[in-house]
């Protein structure tokens, strides 16, 4: 029988209906939530501190030698730059708003004031649609497979069959390492099925490897990960010998046609690892000393 794997479980709610009977969850996670939310909480705060300035700036008359005139517009022009760094996505869509509105409050527009809260209300977004992804995201070893699933409304799933991993790897940045969190990669057998936790896209077609990025204590999920490998390589059964009959009489012709069926089916048996090579020396010698 196969020696049970015991490791702690990270519970995320990873649905069961993605199991086949008998399939146990080893281990399940979600990525770091760092790296989620980090980017959208600062975009969040870049545009609250940005909304505060617009108003700060707004009727004043800017005068080049008085940089008391023109230190809030300085902070919405650093601020629209770091919108643009943080995130590559709600970042852009920020920045370019913020620069809309650092024009609409240099032109002294008053009554377009509104407009300055909507650098916030895209980080508010932003901050929301991360978390639904985060919280969309599983990552889970059982018994039998690596799987993979994310999505919101169009769901994803990718599995792997354990005995296909070749090799379990991480990759972990000075900044990823000091935050306690970097990417897992299972080197599969096959050519096909690549696939980038965080880019589906562009690496469903590349094959050769899973990816899950941004994933807490990586070293330590590579550990179970290949104690898990480990364990379903052993053979999944064995030869249980069954106790002796009682020595029958001296051997007759029969039993010589017997004896090289046994023999026959022992080394079938040897063959698949059912039974080891001292346990099949042992019954053939016992078979044959009967000839």
């Amino acid at each position: 029988m196969n020696e049970t794997v015991h490791t702690k479980v990270s519970r995320s709610k990873f649905s069961t209906k993605r199991l086949v009977p008998g399939e146990q969850i080893l281990w399940e996670g979600r990525p770091s939530i760092i790296v989620y939310f980090l980017r959208s909480l600062l975009l969040t705060i870049f545009g609250g501190i940005f909304a505060v300035s617009a108003f700060l700036q707004a009727g004043n008359v800017i005068n080049t030698s008085d940089m008391g005139s023109y230190s809030f517009l300085l902070v919405m022009i650093a601020l629209a730059i770091l919108m643009f760094v943080v995130h590559r996505k709600w970042g852009i869509a920020q920045g370019i708003v913020a620069i809309g509105v650092i024009l609409v409050v240099v032109a002294g527009l008053d009554s377009a004031w509104p407009l300055y809260f909507v650098p916030l209300i895209i980080g508010l977004i932003a901050l929301a649609v991360e978390y639904l992804v985060w919280s969309h995201t599983y990552f889970a070893i059982s018994d039998r497979r690596i799987m993979t699933q994310t999505g919101i409304f169009s769901l994803k799933f990718v599995d792997t069959q354990i005995d296909r991993i070749q090799n379990v790897s991480v990759v972990q940045p000075f900044v990823e390492r000091i935050l306690g969190y970097g990417d897992v990669m299972f080197a599969t057998a096959g050519e096909m099925g690549g696939i980038d936790s965080d880019a589906w896209n562009q690496k469903m077609g590349s094959g050769g490897a899973i990816v899950w990025d941004n994933i807490p204590r990586p070293f330590e999920v590579r550990k179970i990960a290949e104690n898990i490998i480990f364990h379903a390589s052993k053979p999944q059964a064995q030869y249980v010998q069954q106790p002796s009959a009682p020595t029958p009489p001296a051997p007759t012709a029969p039993y010589a046609v017997e004896a090289t069926e046994r023999l026959t089916k022992l080394k079938e048996m040897r063959d698949k690892n059912f039974i080891t090579e001292d346990e099949y020396q042992k019954k053939r010698q016992e078979i044959i000393s009967r000839l």
